[in-house]
């Protein structure tokens, strides 16, 4: 009789709510770790192309870089290059320009920075270099010279 009791207990105790805890934990957890955050950064990103003014220089969404030259309602005129001008929908600016390079330098971290060893068998390389290039106009001088 006392051994059957646990059991019972065990079963029955979280009833249906025990069935779908691990899947409402997971949710929750989902929710605080992707989607809010994501929803901060939308919002934050509208309110900066909200804000969008003439002179700005942003970063499109297919990567061009320029500058604002007008801003109407939902359109936005950038100038890529002298005398080259777009027009393109303001949700298709992604972010301004200083902001999406740190970014990218934040993304990239020691990746595109060369190691020390890299750089040290760089200089070693000029100097070499620099010193077969020194060795030759010798080498030429002296056979001119004799």
């Amino acid at each position: 009789m006392f051994a059957s009791t646990p059991m019972l207990l065990a079963e029955g105790a979280m009833g249906p709510l025990g069935d779908f805890l691990p899947f409402i934990l997971m949710i929750g957890v989902f929710y605080f770790l992707v989607l809010r955050p994501m929803s901060k950064q939308e919002k934050e990103r509208k309110q900066r192309l909200a804000e969008l003014k003439r002179g700005d220089r942003v970063v499109l969404t297919g990567g061009l870089i320029g500058r604002i030259s007008r801003v109407d309602d939902d359109i936005v005129v950038v100038e890529i290059a002298d005398k080259v001008k777009v027009r393109v929908l303001k949700k298709d600016v992604a972010d301004f320009e200083e902001a999406a390079l740190s970014q990218a330098k934040k993304d990239r971290g020691d990746k595109g920075d060369k190691s020390k060893d890299e750089a040290k068998k760089d200089d070693k390389s000029k100097d070499d270099d620099a010193k077969t290039a020194a060795s030759d106009k010798d080498d030429d001088a002296s056979r001119k010279a004799g």
